[in-house]
């Protein structure tokens, strides 16, 4: 049986055929419906239909602890990269694996991490008194490698990164970034945030997946959000050396909800969904870097699902002008007050985008 959203939330109440949801329940799920939200970094063109008929289906079970599907999860993951299933751990998404890794090597010293990059995960480390060290990105708004590794010193246990990063969407040169891990990680662990990796043009050169096979003391973190559109479903994974791993599951608070897990399953390895997803996502892209050029504004290179430019004014006014148009876009970042990101929507949405956008950024 196919199913869409709608019918998808009103079969999550399994057991009682008669049961429904009402319409002001389904509202309070997701973004307001009178609104175009681009500041996320969603993926609005998932879940993919297998993974909405399995979730369904899933939660038929609900009062049931999730069973072996984790396990059988684990082992996709596991075959897929080449590694054994002591290699990977599940986590609630991928911030619940981070959280755990910082926590972790965070109660034995001091972490570094890029000043501008996904880091709502560095909040826990820092609430256990640990010290996070951020190095400014380069003139060109790369992560610093060199001046990362100089960071290094004897009361560092860690060294963050993302890669591509968030916000700015740029990508690191695989093998560049392979010597870094293969070199700093000698002293201490690195983790690789891979939030975006596989929407990258060449996700196998772009990953460090390949050092974790290798025994190289390095960690990568994936999630089901982005690629697979399942950002509400919360479920992450993470990659590494046995010891490794079995450090950052003792600080794993929680473990997926079975609809995610059922989700996440049926999904993984559903190619066709896959290729219709990366093809979305880079036609979004092509329409909001075309957006920002016609403005003359220089948008930096981004493989990912949002896009990061200079506009050349205060993005704290202009999100509250978008915003009053029912537009969306991410806040202003502390450091860079004038620099904005945006996600990718549907195509109709950016296609909204883009006249609100001019508007607002010629009046």
């Amino acid at each position: 049986m196919q199913i869409t959203r709608r019918s998808l939330i009103s079969s999550l109440v399994t057991g009682a055929a008669t049961a429904t949801i009402s319409p002001a329940i389904f509202s309070m799920v997701g973004p307001n419906p009178n609104l175009i939200r681009l500041s996320a970094n969603e993926n609005p063109y998932g879940p993919s239909t297998k993974a909405l008929n399995a979730a369904a289906s899933a939660s038929a079970k609900g009062a049931y602890y999730p069973g072996r599907i984790t396990a059988e999860l684990v082992e996709m993951i596991a075959n897929r990269n080449k590694l054994n299933t002591n290699q990977v751990v599940i986590s609630s998404g991928s911030n619940e694996a981070l959280s755990a890794a910082v926590v972790g090597w965070g109660k034995q010293g001091e972490i570094v991490s890029p000043s501008l990059t996904y880091d709502l995960h560095l909040g826990y480390a820092q609430r256990i008194g640990t010290k996070v060290l951020r190095v400014p990105l380069d003139d060109t708004m790369s992560i610093d490698l060199d001046a990362m590794a100089a960071a290094v010193n004897k009361n560092v246990s860690m060294v963050y990164l993302c890669n591509p990063n968030n916000p700015t969407g740029k990508t690191i040169d695989g093998d560049v970034l392979r010597n870094f891990c293969r070199t700093v990680g000698q002293k201490v662990t690195i983790l690789v945030d891979e939030a975006y990796n596989e929407l990258t043009v060449d996700p196998n050169f772009t990953s460090m997946v390949d050092l974790v096979r290798e025994g190289e003391n390095v960690i990568v973190m994936r999630t089901f959000s982005k690629l697979y559109g399942m950002a509400g479903m919360r479920v992450g994974y993470a990659m590494g050396r046995e010891d490794l791993i079995k450090k950052v599951r003792n600080h794993i608070m929680a473990w997926p909800n079975i609809v995610g897990l059922a989700a996440a399953h049926a999904c993984y390895n559903e190619n066709d969904f896959i290729k219709f997803s990366l093809g979305k996502i880079n036609q979004g892209r092509a329409i909001v870097r075309e957006v920002f050029e016609e403005q003359d504004l220089q948008p930096l290179p981004s493989e990912t699902n949002f896009v990061f430019a200079d506009i050349g004014r205060d993005v704290k006014i202009f999100e509250e002008k978008m915003r009053q148009e029912n537009v969306l876009v991410h806040r202003a970042y502390n450091l860079y007050p004038n620099h904005l990101r945006v996600s990718m929507g549907k195509i109709k949405d950016l296609e909204i985008f883009a006249e609100v956008f001019k508007k607002v950024f010629r009046g």
